[in-house]
């Protein structure tokens, strides 16, 4: 469960980072009232926070890493749904996958020190 973990937020970073349109992330942010200096800041300090828990999710796994990786992933659920309401009927389900994302860092929590 770790590795998968570990693959989406170090996967997500990477793209942030540049694979993915930087044009098109700039949009996305400005739609949620992020411009100019305070947008790429967003962008790299999001990607680069990505890549972190990716990798301490892989080398430093904990109940405290659980814990930030969950009110990373609803602070970006609250941000989406207010201001980006319409990817909660994507059909890639881009938000609604953070249901099964939660849970999983849940189970992680509960299990803390078992090999998952």
């Amino acid at each position: 469960m770790r590795y998968s973990l570990a693959i989406v937020w170090l996967v997500t970073g990477l793209l942030s980072l540049g694979i993915y349109p930087q044009e098109d992330s700039f949009a996305l942010l400005a739609r949620i009232e992020i411009q100019g200096t305070a947008a790429s800041a967003a962008l790299y300090l999001g990607s680069t926070a990505d890549i972190v828990f990716g990798l301490m999710t892989l080398f430093a796994p904990s109940k405290r890493l659980w814990i930030a990786q969950a009110l990373l992933v609803l602070i970006y659920t609250m941000v989406i749904s207010i201001y980006l309401p319409e990817f909660w009927l994507h059909p890639f389900g881009p938000i609604l996958k953070n249901i099964p994302f939660l849970t999983l860092l849940w189970l992680l929590y509960k299990h803390e020190g078992v090999i998952l």
